[in-house]
């Protein structure tokens, strides 16, 4: 049996440390006491953490999505059973994860830019997420982008961490 080649991390241990808990849609007031750095430590490494991922400038929800989707760090434990999303709302999840800016989610989901918000929130609520950011990190827990398999590293959290 082959077992496939692992790449290196591309980003630092600390700025995972920092990305680690960005998927659990915590803002980064709550990121720098959770791993004991200042507040613009913390948007320094996440915005480190986006020209390193290639995706300069992005929202909270893509950097989530490319941080899971490059196996750099674990997707948010899981908490509960999947909610029964209609196609339309999984639409909304993936255009959250992949556009940037609410012209580019509309466009992508049919509606038009004032109403992103609204739909956004709708599919929040149903998700129980605390942010966008949090619902990309659930929606790869629960295998809508990309299965969890696919996201999740060797060691995956089992809850929100700590330190």
């Amino acid at each position: 049996m082959t077992t496939a080649p692992t790449r290196p991390p591309i980003l630092t241990p600390e700025q995972r440390r920092v990305a680690a808990r960005l998927v659990y849609g915590l803002p980064n007031v709550a990121i720098a006491r959770k791993v004991s750095l200042s507040v613009d430590g913390v948007a320094s490494h996440l915005s480190s953490a986006r020209k390193r991922l290639g995706c300069p400038g992005s929202s909270r929800a893509v950097l989530v999505h490319t941080l899971l989707t490059a196996r750099e760090v674990p997707p948010p434990a899981g908490t509960g059973a999947v909610p029964a999303f209609s196609n339309h709302e999984v639409t909304v999840i993936r255009a959250v994860a992949e556009h940037t800016l609410n012209a580019d989610i509309g466009n992508a989901i049919g509606v038009p830019a004032y109403d992103v918000r609204a739909e956004i929130d709708a599919v929040l609520a149903k998700g129980n997420a605390r942010s966008a950011a949090h619902l990309v990190g659930l929606a790869h827990t629960w295998g809508i982008l990309g299965g969890a398999s696919d996201s999740q590293p060797a060691t995956a959290a089992t809850a929100e961490p700590t330190r």
